[in-house]
């Protein structure tokens, strides 16, 4: 009856001291924060805006979105851009791995960048760069990091860019090739 009641008493042991232990990591593991969960996820986001007049004026398209109002940002995965002229006509269009849009319309645009000219006349065909600041009311463009730009026979790698899609001006900071290439 002894060796019952002990191997009663260490079953009980083990059982608790393995509770307790399975536990304690619970306690250890930090809670997940409030404004780190979204408050809204899209996925195969299409996002079409139209102005006062009927007009498009925004079409933004993303794998998957997901928006922090606690943080104020949005976060979008391999989103797409379309840029608009002052005729409504499609002029740019905007890729990246991600971007963040804040609520001030300052759009951050990260990995793999790409500028494309859907214009057919156009002098620059596409601007390829790693990083990427956007105002979008201005559609200003800056960075400070490596970019080319691509035209028909041309390319012009540099470091650094302002551009306005506004005023279709494009300033590199800092030249450091151009190539030329001849095709008979």
């Amino acid at each position: 009856m002894r060796r019952w009641l002990l191997l009663l008493l260490a079953v009980t042991l083990s059982a608790s001291l393995w509770y307790w232990w399975s536990h304690s990591d619970d306690d250890q593991r930090p809670a997940t924060e409030p404004e780190l969960i979204p408050d809204f996820i899209a996925e195969n986001l299409t996002r079409i805006v139209y102005d006062e007049q009927g007009q498009l004026s925004e079409l933004v398209q993303a794998v998957r979105m997901e928006h922090y109002d606690l943080l104020g940002f949005t976060q979008l995965e391999k989103p797409v851009f379309t840029l608009l002229d002052r005729t409504q006509q499609r002029n740019w269009q905007l890729s990246s791995n991600s971007a963040v849009l804040y609520p001030d319309d300052k759009l951050i645009l990260d990995g793999a960048v790409l500028l494309q000219n859907l214009s057919a006349d156009a002098l620059i065909d596409q601007v390829q760069t790693g990083y990427l600041e956007m105002l979008l009311p201005s559609e200003q463009l800056v960075t400070d990091e490596r970019v080319e730009l691509v035209g028909d026979g041309f390319s012009i790698v540099g470091r650094g860019l302002r551009a306005s899609i506004v005023q279709q001006s494009i300033e590199l900071k800092e030249h450091i090739r151009t190539d030329y290439h001849h095709e008979p």
